[in-house]
C-alpha cells in the first residue's frame, strides 16, 4: 500500500493559541550548599495560579550565575508539569553564594519577574580568587532534628554499606512535587535569603516566545553565506530517522520543532542554499536567557576544616571511579514506521563501495546522471518502474544531499541499508523514498560531511536520568574495594503520594544523615518532614 509521508515538523496553528495563563514554576534541589565539581539533582514543577500542574510547556530551562557570568545551564523536560534532572557543577566555580533561576520559554513572555528563584553555595576547596565571597565559622554546627513518629528508619545507627529502611504516614491530601533526600550532615549556612516565590503578573502585550508543547525549540542562525536558504535541517545522528526542517524566522535565523529528542546527541545543521556550489555554514543560537543578578546575598558557612577535606577528597576521586550512569538510549525512533525492504551486510560478500554494492546484489535502487549530478531512484512497486524524483539519502540519520558522496562511501563500515517507499515532501523539495544506510556503530564512522554542515554536540532536554543508587547486597557488592563517600546517598524527586517506605544503603562514610521529605499541599503551601541517622 502507498504511504506518503511529510517529514515536516512544526507547529501548527494552534500552538500559538494555547490558553494564556501564567505558569508558575517551584524547584527543589537535593541541598543548598555544593563543592565545585559536585552534581546538583533538581526536581521542577510548573503550576497554574491556582496550583494545578500545567501542560503547556513541555521543557524548563535552568541557569546557575552570578553578576559575572553564567556557570551552568540544563534543559529538563516536563511530563505533566514535572521534571527532573542533573547539573554538574563546573570545577572552576568560585566560593560564595550563586542564583539558581528556572523558566520556560512561554514564561519568558512576562518577563525575568515571573521567573523562579533559588540561592544556593559553592565552596572551591582547590583553588582561591579574588571572588571568592563566604564567611566561614570552623565549628560544627549543632543540626539537631527532633525524633518524629511520621517519618523514621528501622534503626538509629548503621553500619558502613548498610540496608536502611524508611517510612513515613500518609503524605498530606493532595500533595504534589515530593521529594526525598539523604544528605550527610556536614555543614549549615546562615544568612542566605531566599527570594520570593513569583506573583501573578498582568498579561504581557507581546508575545514574542512561543510555548514548547510538542518539544523542544530548537534555532540556528547562518553565519556564512546569503542569510535566506534554499532548505536548512537539523538531524541526529544515530540508526533511527530524526530530521526536523528549519522554518525561516527572518535575519537567517530558522527555527526547528523538535520532539521526542532527549540528552546529548551528535546532530548535523544542513544549510542548503539557494544555488548549487554556493556556500553556507549555521550555528545553534542558545535558547538561554544568559541575564546575570546584579548582586548576590552574603553567605556564612559553619563547617570544620576536616569536613571539608573529606568531602573534597570524594569530589576529587569521583571521576576516577568506573562509570554507573545510567545510559541513554539514543535510538528513539522518530516516525516510528518499518522500511519496505532491508539489506544487513553482514551477510552478503563485501564490496569497497556503496557504487558498487548497489550494483551486485541490492534491488530496486538505479543511479542516473541528471544536469551532470548523480542521483539514486527508488522503484516504486505500485507501479513497477523508477520514479522520476531523486530519493533522501540518509548516513546514520544524517541527509546526504551530494549523492556522488554517498556512492563513493566506503560500504564495509555499512551493517544495513534500508528503502522505505512512498513519497516525502521536506524543505519544499519532493522526494520519493528513502534510502537510509547504517553504520556499524551509527555515529557518521568514515563520512566526512560537506563544507556547508556543520557536526556538533548538542544537548536536548534530559529525561530519564536517575540518581545513581549503590546496591549493597551480595558479599562481592560489600567487599569491594571500590571506595564509596557519597554526601548524597539518596534522591529521588519522584515520590508518589501514595508510597510510605523506601530502602537504600549507606556508604563507607561514617558520620550524621539529615533526611529530608518535602512536598507541596494542593493550596501550594511547602510541607517538610526531617529525620537523622548514624552511619558507624
Amino acid at each position: 500500500m502507498k504511504r506518503s509521508i511529510i517529514l515536516i515538523i512544526s507547529l501548527l496553528a494552534t500552538l500559538g493559541m494555547v490558553a494564556q495563563e501564567q505558569e508558575f514554576i517551584r524547584i527543589t534541589t537535593d541541598k543548598d550548599c555544593y563543592l565545585a565539581g559536585e552534581d546538583l539533582w533538581i526536581q521542577v514543577c510548573v503550576n497554574d495560579a491556582a496550583h494545578k500542574p500545567m501542560n503547556t510547556s513541555q521543557v524548563a530551562y535552568i541557569e546557575i550565575s552570578d553578576p559575572q557570568q553564567v556557570y551552568a545551564e540544563a534543559k529538563i523536560q516536563l511530563t505533566d508539569g514535572e521534571g527532573n534532572g542533573r547539573i554538574r557543577l563546573p570545577r572552576t566555580m568560585h566560593t560564595g553564594s550563586f542564583l539558581l533561576k528556572a523558566y520556560t520559554r512561554y514564561l519568558r513572555n512576562w518577563g525575568e519577574e515571573a521567573f523562579s528563584r533559588k540561592y544556593i553555595a559553592v565552596i572551591n576547596t582547590l583553588q582561591s580568587v579574588p571572588e571568592d565571597q563566604m564567611t566561614w565559622t570552623d565549628t560544627l554546627p549543632d543540626i539537631s532534628v527532633q525524633p518524629s513518629s511520621t517519618l523514621t528508619t528501622d534503626k538509629e545507627v548503621y553500619d558502613r554499606r548498610s540496608k536502611v529502611k524508611l517510612s513515613w504516614e500518609t503524605l498530606p491530601k493532595g500533595s504534589y512535587g515530593v521529594t526525598l533526600s539523604v544528605v550527610r550532615n556536614d555543614h549549615a549556612l546562615v544568612s542566605l535569603d531566599q527570594p520570593a516565590l513569583p506573583s501573578l503578573i498582568k498579561q504581557p502585550d507581546n508575545w514574542e516566545w512561543t510555548a514548547e508543547s510538542e518539544g523542544h525549540i530548537a534555532q540556528a542562525k547562518v553565519v556564512e553565506g546569503q542569510a535566506v536558504l534554499k532548505t536548512a535541517r537539523l538531524a541526529c545522528a544515530g540508526k533511527d530517522i530524526r530530521l526536523f526542517e528549519g522554518q525561516a524566522a527572518g535575519e537567517g535565523i530558522y527555527t526547528f520543532y523538535t520532539h521526542g529528542i532527549h540528552n546529548m546527541q551528535d546532530i548535523a545543521l544542513d544549510a542548503v542554499p539557494q544555488q548549487r556550489g554556493e556556500k553556507g555554514r549555521m550555528e545553534p543560537i542558545s535558547p538561554f536567557t544568559g541575564t546575570l543578578p546584579e548582586r548576590m546575598p552574603s553567605a556564612h558557612l559553619s563547617c570544620t576544616k576536616e569536613a571539608l577535606q573529606e568531602r573534597s577528597v570524594n569530589v576529587q576521586l569521583q571521576p576516577l571511579l568506573p562509570n554507573t550512569d545510567n545510559p541513554q538510549s539514543v535510538s528513539e525512533s522518530l516516525y516510528n514506521f518499518q522500511p519496505d525492504i532491508t539489506y544487513n551486510l553482514d551477510e552478503w560478500v563485501r564490496f569497497t563501495t556503496v557504487r558498487e554494492t548497489l550494483i551486485e546484489f541490492v534491488m530496486g535502487v538505479r543511479v542516473i546522471k541528471r544536469n551532470g549530478e548523480s542521483i539514486m531512484q527508488l522503484l516504486k512497486e505500485d507501479a513497477r518502474r523508477y520514479s522520476e524524483f531523486k530519493a533522501l539519502v540518509l548516513i546514520d540519520g544524517i541527509p546526504i544531499e551530494d549523492h556522488e558522496q554517498a556512492l563513493d562511501f566506503d560500504a564495509r563500515l555499512l551493517q544495513y541499508i534500508h528503502q522505505y517507499q512512498g513519497g516525502y515532501t521536506f524543505g519544499g523539495q519532493t522526494y520519493d523514498g528513502i534510502i537510509s544506510m547504517i553504520t556499524h556503530r551509527g555515529t557518521l564512522s568514515g563520512l566526512r560531511l560537506g563544507e556547508n554542515t556543520s557536526f556538533l554536540a548538542y544537548e536536548f532536554p534530559q529525561k530519564n536520568i536517575r540518581f545513581p543508587e549503590k546496591l549493597y547486597v551480595t558479599e562481592e557488592q560489600k567487599t569491594s574495594r571500590l571506595p564509596d563517600f557519597r554526601h548524597t546517598l539518596y534522591w529521588n524527586p519522584c515520590i508518589s503520594p501514595t508510597e510510605q517506605s523506601i530502602n537504600f544503603y549507606t556508604s563507607d562514610w561514617e558520620g550524621n544523615y539529615l533526611i529530608t521529605l518535602k512536598g507541596y499541599t494542593p493550596d501550594g503551601k511547602m510541607w517538610e518532614r526531617k529525620a537523622m541517622f548514624t552511619v558507624k
